[in-house]
């Protein structure tokens, strides 16, 4: 398994983004085939420059075929829908754009439909969002960490006259997320990279403990006084154990004694509809000897504001507690297995750890269907599994 650190030195852009997966090991063909699945014949040009004295490479990215792309959010996600990609890639890349015109609704006061890209191309920003999950994915690449955002002040022009910087669109995307402010006039971050990295980053803090494969850096088009116009991404494994995975997720934790079990039961619904990994209810004693409900839930570190928002409005509480946690698990995979009963699916753990579990629908499926008890059934399957091989 592979992880990925993004030292984000001076900023983020889309561009930016693509540049370091391409020192990283990306070859120009992974980028050359996804932009010919695009629209308006992209082309993009490849440059190494010196940053501080230090070598980077930098991308730019054009459209040759500059006629009408949608430009409305409901428009654009219908065409990415019958773009030739991934399932995987496609809502991704939807996930990215939504976060996009959300903030941009957001800042101007309008609603999701009556907003489109204005300064952010189309063309640029669908290049930069599919070219980094296509790199991402060739790179085999499970999980990103970042360290904190550098953020720049100022004033830019735009169509809409001067604004401040950041952007007030790229505030709204990077709400919730560690930010820290520097000494540079200029954009740090833009909103695609700031909507990158809000999608795509599980973590933001120190570099994680990695066995260090390689090395990418970009730079952008502004050159920084304070500190090089840099982004860098660490590449490795994971320094664990053999067999093990270790991830950085964050639990969300509220005393409820006021709400019924079937109200309770909603919010559940609603957490794991939105992303939530494990949602869980422990009981106990609280002041005045109560009995109460503590809400108990696992997630990726990006999903935290999603999910603060739900129990804030689907709960009584008045507050929460969020902690990171670091959780190891078994590498694993899931197996179809004929059987004599019938076929199931079997949940197994990979050496030095092997273990195996039987999927319970199928044992309710294939104990219904014989008339065999199921804790019966359950025996029989598993000690027929272990004389198989599989």
């Amino acid at each position: 398994m592979r992880i990925a650190y993004l030292d984000l030195v001076g900023g983020i852009s889309g561009d930016m983004f693509l540049a370091v997966l391409y020192e990283a090991g990306v070859p120009e063909e992974v980028f050359e085939e996804t932009f010919a699945r695009l629209p308006g014949q992209i082309t993009w040009q490849r440059e190494t420059v010196c940053v501080n004295g230090l070598k980077a490479s930098r991308i730019k990215i054009d459209a040759q075929d500059k006629g009408a792309l949608p430009q409305k959010y409901e428009e654009l996600i219908s065409l990415v829908e019958k773009l030739d990609f991934s399932g995987p890639i496609k809502n991704q890349a939807k996930k990215i754009l939504k976060i996009i015109f959300e903030a941009e609704a957001e800042a101007h006061g309008k609603s999701l439909e009556e907003i489109h890209l204005h300064e952010l191309s189309a063309y640029d920003t669908l290049a930069d969002i599919f070219g980094v999950l296509a790199g991402l994915d060739y790179l085999q690449i499970k999980r990103i960490y970042a360290s904190e955002i550098p953020l720049g002040r100022g004033i830019i022009n735009t169509s809409h006259g001067k604004i401040p910087v950041p952007a007030p669109a790229t505030v709204n995307i990077l709400k919730g997320l560690p930010v820290v402010g520097i000494y540079e006039d200029a954009e740090t971050v833009t909103p695609t990279g700031g909507a990158l990295l809000r999608v795509l980053v599980s973590s933001f803090g120190p570099m994680p403990s990695m066995v260090l494969e390689k090395v990418g850096v970009s730079t952008g088009t502004f050159i920084f006084k304070s500190r090089p116009n840099m982004l860098r991404l660490f590449l490795g494994t994971p320094k664990e154990p053999e067999g093990l995975i270790a991830e950085t997720l964050v639990e969300i934790e509220t005393n409820i004694d006021d709400q019924s079990p079937e109200e309770l039961a909603y919010v559940t619904e609603k957490l794991l509809q939105a992303g939530a990994l494990d949602v869980g209810f422990v009981p106990f004693y609280m002041k005045k000897g109560r009995p109460g409900l503590k809400l108990w839930i696992l997630a990726e570190p990006g999903l935290t504001r999603d999910l603060v928002e739900i129990i804030f409005a689907e709960t009584r509480t008045l507050g929460l507690r969020i902690k990171e946690v670091r959780r190891l698990s078994c590498l694993r995979e899931i197996k179809e297995v004929d059987t004599p009963w019938g076929r199931v699916k079997v949940k197994r753990s990979l050496a030095p750890f092997p273990k195996f579990k039987v999927e319970f629908e199928d044992l309710k499926r294939l104990a219904r269907l014989h008339g065999i008890p199921l804790f019966k059934l359950r025996q029989e399957i598993e000690a027929f599994l272990l004389t198989q091989k599989f």
